[in-house]
Formats: C-alpha cells, sequence, structure tokens
C-alpha cells in the first residue's frame, strides 16, 4: 500500500503543462535518495552561484496503439491492424536568480499504420512545443506580476475552450505574448497569440498566418466554490462553415463555476460569442455542466456524475446569420477517446461512474447520448471539419457512445490507460450515409520524469 501511495504521489508532481512542475519538490527525493534522477532538478550550475542559477532538465514518453473499427462511422479508409504512435520530448528549464527563467521543450510523435497516411495531428517529428524567456517580480507562488514570450503551451480551466490538446500525438502550441498577475486568491492572464502549425518534418513548424487569439481569462481560487471568468476575441481570415467561406471575427464571454461541498462537486461553463462572419451578424452559446456525488460509505471511492451539455448550431445557414459555436481551441478528446465528434451543434447527456478500488487504478464508465441543436446545421468533428451536412435530414439523434477506461499508475513516473467504447449511429448519421457502428481501442503506456 505504500509503495502505490508513493507512486500516486510522484505522478502527481507532474503537471499537464511541464513547465508548471515543481522542481524545487521534485529534487526532494533526489536529497531522500529514493529517485536519482530527481537529482537534475533544480540543480545549481555551480556552487558559488547556487543560489542565482539552477538548471532542470526532464521530459516524458508515451506509447500508444489505437485500433478504430469503421472510423468516422464508416465514411473513412480502415487500417488493417490499427495505429502506433510514439511521442516523447526532453525539456531544460533554466532559472536566473528569481526573476529570469528561459524554457525549451522538443518533441517528436511518430505515426505508423494509418492507412489514409497522418493527419497533422498524427505525426511531427521534431519541433519545439515551447520555447521562451519569462520574467516575474517575484518568487512562483507569492504575489506579483510576470511576462512569458515565444513559443508555448496554453491551457486555461477545462480546456473546453483552449487546451494543450494531449489526446492527440501532436500536442498544440502558440506564438505568444502571456502576461499575469497574481494577488491574494486570483490570478489575471491577459495574451495575444497565434497557433502553431504542425507539420510532418523536422523545424518546419510556423505560425499560422489566418487565425489568431487574443483575450484576458481570470481565476478566483478560494473557499468551498472558485470562479473562472473570461474573455477572447478570435479571428480567422478563411473560416469555414455551412454557410461558406469568409473572415471570421468573434469574440466570447465565459465564466466557470467549480468546487466541491461534502459529497457533491460541481464544474459548470457558460460561454456567449458575438461577432462577425463575413457580412454575417455571429450569436451563439453555449453551456456544459458535471455534476457528482462521491459515496463515501462504499468501498472504491465511487462517484456518479451527471454531464450535460449544449453548444448552438446554425437555424438556417442562408439567412444573415452565423448561430453555430466555435469552441475555439478545444481539448482533442472533448466527448472521449475515440475523438469523433466535436463541440459544435449538439446537446448530450452523459451519466458516468468512477471507481477507485486503489490508489493506483481507477475504472470510469459512461454512455454518452447525442442529438443535433439544430436540425438545420451539420455533425462536426473535434478539429472543427464538417463530417456530415445537414442534407434533407431532419433527425436529431446522432450516435450513442458507451465506454469504459482504466488508468494504472504502475511505479512512480510510470502510468498506463486503457480505453473500450462502442459508437452507435443515430438516425442522422444513418440518413446522410454513415451507417457502420464503430469500435475503438486504445492501450497507452507513459513515462515522465
Amino acid at each position: 500500500m505504500f509503495l502505490l501511495m508513493a507512486a500516486d504521489a510522484a505522478l502527481a508532481q507532474f503537471r499537464p503543462l511541464r513547465f508548471d512542475d515543481e522542481f524545487s519538490v521534485q529534487r526532494q527525493s533526489c536529497a531522500e535518495g529514493s529517485n536519482p534522477g530527481a537529482c537534475w532538478k533544480d540543480r545549481p550550475i555551480a556552487d558559488h552561484i547556487a543560489d542565482h542559477m539552477r538548471l532542470s532538465l526532464g521530459g516524458d514518453l508515451r506509447l500508444r496503439y489505437e485500433h478504430t473499427g469503421n472510423p468516422r462511422y464508416g465514411l473513412d479508409p480502415q487500417d488493417r491492424r490499427g495505429v502506433a504512435m510514439v511521442r516523447g520530448s526532453v525539456f531544460t528549464d533554466l532559472r536566473l536568480d528569481e526573476h529570469w527563467r528561459g524554457f525549451a521543450q522538443l518533441a517528436s510523435s511518430r505515426t505508423n499504420g494509418r492507412t489514409a497516411g497522418p493527419s497533422p495531428v498524427d505525426e511531427d517529428r521534431l519541433d519545439p512545443t515551447n520555447l521562451f524567456v519569462e520574467w516575474r517580480s517575484a518568487t512562483q507562488g507569492d504575489d506579483g506580476i510576470g511576462m512569458r514570450v515565444g513559443i508555448q503551451e496554453l491551457q486555461f480551466g477545462s480546456g473546453r475552450a483552449i487546451d494543450a490538446r494531449e489526446g492527440p500525438n501532436v500536442r498544440r502550441s502558440f506564438d505568444a505574448v502571456r502576461a499575469y498577475s497574481t494577488s491574494g486568491p486570483w490570478r489575471v492572464d491577459a495574451f495575444a497569440a497565434k497557433p502553431r502549425l504542425n507539420r510532418l518534418g523536422s523545424f518546419d513548424d510556423a505560425r499560422s498566418q489566418t487565425q489568431s487569439l487574443r483575450g484576458v481569462y481570470a481565476t478566483r481560487s478560494a473557499g468551498v466554490t472558485s470562479l473562472d471568468v473570461y474573455a477572447l476575441h478570435f479571428e480567422d481570415t478563411a473560416a469555414r462553415y455551412v454557410q461558406g467561406v469568409a473572415h471570421e471575427r468573434r469574440w466570447s464571454l465565459g465564466t466557470r463555476v467549480f468546487g466541491s461541498h461534502d459529497a457533491w462537486n460541481w464544474n459548470w461553463e457558460f460561454a456567449a460569442q458575438g461577432g462577425k462572419f463575413g457580412d454575417a451578424d455571429i450569436r451563439a452559446w453555449s453551456l456544459a455542466t458535471d455534476t457528482g456525488y462521491s459515496f463515501g460509505d462504499v468501498p472504491g471511492k465511487l462517484r456518479a456524475a451527471l454531464l450535460v451539455a449544449i453548444a448552438s448550431g446554425d437555424k438556417d445557414p442562408g439567412d444573415d446569420r452565423l448561430e453555430t459555436l466555435n469552441p475555439i481551441y478545444p481539448r482533442g478528446n472533448y466527448f472521449g477517446d475515440e475523438a469523433t465528434l466535436g463541440p459544435r451543434n449538439f446537446f448530450n447527456i452523459h451519466p458516468a461512474l468512477t471507481l477507485q478500488p486503489s490508489p493506483a487504478v481507477q475504472l470510469t464508465a459512461g454512455v454518452d447520448f447525442f442529438w443535433r441543436y439544430s436540425t438545420r446545421d451539420g455533425v462536426y468533428a473535434p478539429n472543427g471539419m464538417l463530417i456530415r451536412p445537414a442534407g434533407d435530414s431532419r433527425a436529431r439523434h446522432v450516435a450513442t457512445i458507451a465506454s469504459i477506461a482504466t488508468t494504472r499508475t504502475l511505479a512512480p513516473r510510470w502510468s498506463s490507460s486503457a480505453v473500450v467504447a462502442y459508437a452507435r449511429p443515430g438516425a442522422f448519421l444513418r440518413e446522410t450515409g454513415a451507417t457502420d457502428a464503430l469500435s475503438f481501442l486504445s492501450l497507452s503506456l507513459q513515462y515522465r520524469f
């Protein structure tokens, strides 16, 4: 039991964005002799300047196998034996006194077995995912201000609008300038960014020439309930919807309320969008809720949850108004690891159960019932591409997806996961030509250091 708890605690030291790791905390296991690799965390460059210059090294490796039966419900070519993926990265973090920092992270992603060839989120042979310089007025955790300039991953809140896209083989990065301020329970970030375009080769990624994002994101973490509020402005000079292709200028105002009390926990988010798509007005909105209850008297830390979400769709592609939500840069596996459907023009109901039979093992099972919000709009992929246009179908039911997932901490710094999903197409997909049931299996092994 002690080994499992230690392994779980070790993995908790690794953050989704590795530049957020607490390197000084990780170094404690070096002093204890339990992890010699941690001696390369928060390491003094030289004894006489130990307090002024410190170096941290690290990285991760993920091996993943996926097999999808009838990809995109039979619309895409069938992979013969599934797809093998490898993603690895190494990083270095250099601190100069308590104010200056440089962070560089190189990543390589390879894929083999895709019949149609690797997609932009499958393969990127070698490119920086983070390469920035940062200045801050105070040590980490204290009140103050700071600024980060360069290539960097961005992730805010639950990743419903801006996320580093952990699920796919290639993560998402931006060319960005990010300023932040912390004061008591508040943190406020202001940023201007352009997404990096993933290309298959080495050192060939480039910033997008058509898309840009600016915004302010504020978080208050205190008490039973925490709060996020944000304002974002997204621009795409070549945006594509059912209405056509035009210059999109879209603002989003959103808020997220999350927290826990006794056995209850919640994560609710609402966003409203406006702006222009060519000459058309944009009017869109979304609501996402996750409400759970943990049964303290049941072995295994059983949690029952109900997720309900809605995203607006366009009611009339021929009028002068666009009502389709743009989630901007959401997480790649928004509804699940099978990653077949994206958060536009939908409403869904998703009951789920989570069980933790030991500190090192977690099991999750759920069923997702997925419908169209507007019968005049189509169904979209996670990357925003249109899967099926509305056509003549007025059916709402898109698919029902059942899934079971397990994650396991094998040892300190090692973890594994497995996901099995089955998706039956609803009336809308069947009426528009996507008639095959989809099956999905993924097996992953990850090492962090």
